[in-house]
């Protein structure tokens, strides 16, 4: 099969095919140049000797596809090929040195952890775990800064090209998240929807700068600064650890997606502005002892804050906050951990529903764990069915465990049960996302008072009523 590589990576019709911009940046928007990439790669490695014309960029972009073939490889080889990519490509992977223990020799490596530290690893079964992380952690910076460059030459002609990349680092990190745990499923995680983001983004800039972009009506931008706002929420609320810098990118997402919202609609309420009044403060705190310099996109935004008001609105040049709106990747992930939690119902499914009577309250005994959780969190079981929508606030102090993992079982009743001979019910746990002490709700309707992000897949539990099952078993 190598041979067959380095022929096909040779040829003139590869290079054709791997196309690479005259500023650096290679365009992978097809399964097939992604193969041919892999190819010419392979081919190299398999004759070291042999002198082929494959710029450096391709080895780069290469490492985060590796993932595609790494299973049909050996242990050795999967190191062997990876130390090699590396190497091409111009950037440190480990250092193999011998060391001496006991009065022998042994080979190790010094790897960089998720943390940042460096680690001795014995050459045993061990090392995989701990160079795929590496992998994993390397390749994410890598594609972080793809992202970035692809960013800084955004232009509305390039639009298209941008998102194009976009999703291709998307399928990038998706393939680095199969086989990946822990901390490290976690950074991948935050970085998907960190791309989400970036990708609405995009999507809204193109819609907005469209000479007639009200032809498609509200509506179609509502849908795209509520998805915004979506991935904000899970960016702030659904990740714990987050270092200064990861929280300040967030924070400036929440503020270029409330002034789209200011764009599009020229008005706003109290709420928004003392929402925007809250972010900004919270931003220049964050960097006013000097470790995190503050973007001239936020400081753009605290100027126009400050002052250039009609009727109570801030004047907002869309296009002005966007063209200085500058992403700066993270490199250092070290904390980072996902809140999750699993919702779980005892003895019961489709085949199996619950029984209730018509409008009378029915009892449901929930298994709840949640992860990476603090005592400060507000977390809610929402309960829907028809048109009845039920939250419960759950007391983390009920819960046992800490704050890593904690879980509690838990009877709860639901109240609006129908008149109707089955339904299912939607369950589910969400946490509340504030901004600072401003409610977005309405108090008084027994619900949360700010938005809220899933922190689990909505979980179908069935019913039937009493007299329905009364009736079948008459017959």
């Amino acid at each position: 099969i190598l041979s067959v590589c380095a022929v096909l990576s040779s040829s003139v019709y590869t290079r054709k095919e791997i196309n690479v911009a005259s500023d650096g940046e290679l365009i992978l928007d097809k399964p097939r140049i992604k193969a041919l990439l892999m190819v010419s790669v392979s081919a190299a490695y398999d004759d070291k000797d042999k002198k082929l014309d494959i710029p450096t960029v391709i080895f780069s972009h290469a490492i985060p596809l590796f993932g595609m073939i790494s299973c049909a490889l050996a242990e050795d080889e999967q190191d062997s090929l990876l130390s090699y990519l590396y190497r091409q490509a111009g950037m440190q992977f480990w250092e193999k040195k011998l060391v001496s223990a006991e009065g022998g020799d042994y080979e190790c490596f010094s790897v960089e952890t998720v943390g940042g530290t460096h680690a001795q690893v014995e050459t045993t079964g061990k090392t995989t775990k701990y160079l795929d992380e590496v992998v994993i952690m390397q390749s994410t910076r890598l594609i972080l800064e793809t992202v970035k460059g692809a960013w800084a030459v955004i232009k509305p002609c390039s639009i298209g090209e941008v998102q194009s990349t976009l999703r291709t680092c998307k399928e990038e990190v998706n393939i680095l998240a199969v086989n990946s745990s822990g901390s490290t499923s976690a950074v991948l995680s935050f970085v998907c929807d960190y791309l989400d983001a970036l990708q609405l983004i995009v999507e809204i800039w193109w819609f907005i700068q469209l000479d007639d972009s009200h032809a498609f009506g509200h509506t179609s931008l509502d849908i795209l600064l509520e998805k915004l706002d979506t991935s904000v929420r899970r960016m702030k609320c659904c990740y714990a650890g987050l270092n200064r810098g990861l929280e300040v990118q967030v924070l400036e997402f929440a503020l270029l997606a409330i002034l789209c919202r200011l764009f599009e609609f020229g008005t706003c309420s109290k709420l928004v502005l003392d929402k925007l009044h809250w972010i900004i403060n919270h931003i220049d705190g964050l960097c006013a002892d000097g470790s995190y310099e503050l973007s001239d996109f936020s400081k753009e935004v605290k100027k126009v804050f400050d002052g250039n008001f009609i009727d109570g609105t801030p004047i907002v040049n869309i296009y002005t906050f966007l063209e200085i709106f500058d992403l700066k990747p993270a490199r250092d992930f070290e904390m980072l951990n996902a809140t999750t939690a699993v919702l779980q119902v005892r003895d019961t499914d489709s085949e199996n529903p619950l029984s209730y009577v018509y409008g009378l309250p029915v009892g449901v005994t929930f298994d709840m764990s949640l992860c990476n959780t603090s005592s400060h969190d507000r977390i809610w079981l929402r309960m829907v069915a028809c048109q009845s929508v039920q939250h419960v606030f759950l007391d983390l102090s009920c819960f046992e465990g800490n704050d890593k993992m904690k879980s509690c079982s838990r009877v709860i009743p639901f109240y609006a049960t129908p008149m109707a001979c089955s339904f299912v019910l939607r369950a589910c746990l969400v946490i509340e996302c504030p901004f600072g002490s401003i409610g977005t709700h309405q108090e008084g309707h027994g619900g949360p008072k700010d938005c809220v992000v899933q922190l689990c897949d909505e979980l179908d539990v069935y019913f039937v009523s009493a007299d329905t099952e009364q009736r079948q078993w008459s017959k």
